[in-house]
């Protein structure tokens, strides 16, 4: 496996694997008087339907696809976000690893139906 490999897979098993599923896991907690941005959240999604609650826990992942794939296609220079119009060098290991990121990420978000 490629370094670029290495890390487009560690980092989206971290975002998909750990995070998403935390957030999944936090939102499904039953409905309370919390106050914090989860607990509101979690007894909003409490008032849908159970497709309609999967539908915006299903839309997480879009989103955090969507954030990971700008932040690699600015570090791959595929993607230009307003006042960002130079090159970056990124390295892992000594070696040059930018330059398929974003295409290796969306790979991976489509092979796992994060789209669909």
């Amino acid at each position: 496996m490629n370094l670029d490999e290495q890390v487009v897979n560690a980092i989206f098993n971290e975002l998909f694997e750990d995070i998403s599923a935390r957030y999944k896991e936090s939102l499904k907690k039953t409905e309370n008087n919390d106050v914090d941005v989860y607990a509101k959240a979690r007894n909003a999604l409490a008032k849908l339907s159970d497709a309609d609650r999967d539908c915006v826990l299903k839309f997480i992942d879009v989103a955090i696809a969507d954030s990971a794939s700008v932040i690699l296609g600015t570090l791959d220079g595929s993607h230009y976000p307003d006042n960002i119009d130079g090159d970056f060098i990124v390295t892992y290991k000594d070696d040059e690893i930018q330059g398929s990121l974003q295409d290796l990420f969306i790979e991976k978000v489509e092979d796992k139906g994060i789209y669909k």
